[in-house]
């Protein structure tokens, strides 16, 4: 096994303030913010999270592009609720250090 930290699965950038400790990841089923790291290679939101059976065997070809919702419910608009650029539906993406990113917006 393996923590969240050591497994770096989407290469993430260790932030020069703040270290890897604060480093917040998008869910790899929507884009919302993950609260979950589970088997060693998957971030989820709290809502993928329990619906993991059914999206873990979704092929990806099948996963809905950006905006996306909670357990991969396609949004209407353009506009990702992340409102930053990220890989398509499926694949790990760190949003980078929680702490400058929210600093940011004040």
């Amino acid at each position: 096994l393996m923590c969240g930290g050591c497994s770096d699965v989407s290469g993430a950038q260790v932030c020069g303030r703040h270290g890897v400790d604060y480093l917040e990841y998008k869910c790899r089923f929507c884009c919302s913010v993950a609260v979950y790291f589970c088997f060693g290679t998957t971030h989820f939101c709290a809502a993928c999270h329990d619906d993991f059976p059914r999206l873990m065997c979704l092929p990806k070809q099948l996963l809905p592009k950006c905006p996306v919702g909670p357990k991969a419910v396609q949004l209407d608009g353009d506009q990702c609720p992340l409102r930053l650029q990220h890989p398509p539906t499926g694949e790990e993406f760190a949003m980078g250090c929680g702490i400058c990113r929210n600093l940011s917006t004040f």
